[in-house]
């Protein structure tokens, strides 16, 4: 089973990845389960072939109706939100304003070079299944790790998936399909623009060292207020991450309550207490597992040098800041 526009284009189907699911025989009939839902409005390709040698495959088109109604999902932020991001950068993540069907993010997002708008080949690791969140709002894109890794045979053949010096543009069509079918939203509504979303990055230079939060600068509420902790980064880091890898302890170890938010450049962090600071010590706990833009950790070095004994990996556990409030 393919999308039918792949089969009518000539499509190697060798080279393909077939619809995902799942073929189940019941009496005299024969039912196709799809692991995520057909999309509406998208024409799909049974293929069916017999014992006869290389004869081509007799083709079954199935329609699923259009939707009704007018687009209403849009992007509503993508990430990294910084003007540039390194060489070797590791993921991007692209929120939408509802919930979004499946296998659409290797046909719909694309990576163009910004000075002669030539598009960049094979910049994103296809994945099965793709990378969504629980509601499926947020998708992660994982810029190919073989293309990054130096000393890896796609690294050595093809290069870094971006190049330094040369700005990008990636954008999401708005051909891309909620979970209703539709596509996205645009200004012309009777003729949908076929970029839903743009942002453009500068690429500058590979990032290869570990996450050293000693090297990070924080500013300090005062004792019996309710003034945010702030902590400043050497380098952005990655903004889902910092949801989770960030979180303050009181002198006797139990976390303090309060919202933690970091900025949308990821270059900042701010933790706001439910009740006044009281005088005295706390730390802030970093999770080791949070990484930079380009996939360095407090534990590691995504692109590591193996000849470099300081790149060797550390031990995974969390690390405290301690600091005084007065």
């Amino acid at each position: 089973m393919f999308p039918s526009d792949l089969v009518e284009a000539g499509a190697d189907l060798g080279g393909l990845q077939p619809i995902a699911g799942r073929f189940e025989i019941e009496d005299d009939a024969v039912w196709f389960v799809p692991r995520f839902p057909f999309v509406a409005g998208r024409s799909y390709a049974l293929l069916v072939s017999s014992d006869l040698g290389d004869k081509r495959p007799e083709v079954w088109h199935i329609q699923r109706p259009a939707p009704a109604g007018v687009p209403t999902t849009e992007v509503t932020a993508m990430y990294p939100d910084a003007d540039e991001v390194p060489l070797n950068l590791l993921k991007l993540y692209v929120h939408f304003s509802s919930p979004m069907s499946e296998g659409w993010a290797g046909r719909a997002v694309h990576v163009r070079r910004a000075d002669d708008d030539q598009p960049l080949a094979d910049v994103f690791l296809r994945m099965e299944p793709e990378l969504w969140d629980p509601d499926r709002r947020r998708l992660t894109l994982l810029l190919d790790p073989g293309r990054i890794k130096r000393g890896l045979a796609p690294h050595e053949q093809v290069g870094y998936p971006l190049i330094e010096g040369v700005p990008v543009v990636v954008s999401v069509d708005a051909t891309f399909r909620d979970a209703a079918g539709q596509p996205l939203r645009s200004e012309t509504r009777s003729v949908p623009l076929r970029t839903g979303f743009e942002r453009r990055y500068a690429v500058g230079p590979a990032i290869r060292a570990r996450i050293d939060p000693a090297a990070w600068q924080l500013h300090l509420p005062a004792a019996r207020s309710t003034e945010p902790l702030i902590v400043e980064f050497d380098r952005p880091l990655d903004h889902a991450l910092l949801e989770h890898c960030l979180s303050v302890n009181d002198t006797a170890g139990v976390s303090v309550d309060g919202v933690g938010s970091a900025d949308p450049g990821g270059r900042s962090w701010r933790f706001e207490p439910e009740s006044p600071w009281k005088a005295g010590r706390y730390s802030l706990i970093v999770d080791s597992r949070l990484e930079d833009l380009a996939g360095n950790s407090l534990v590691r070095v995504f692109d590591r040098d193996l000849t470099r004994p300081a790149d060797t990996p550390a031990e995974a556990r969390p690390v405290a800041i301690d600091f005084v409030c007065a």
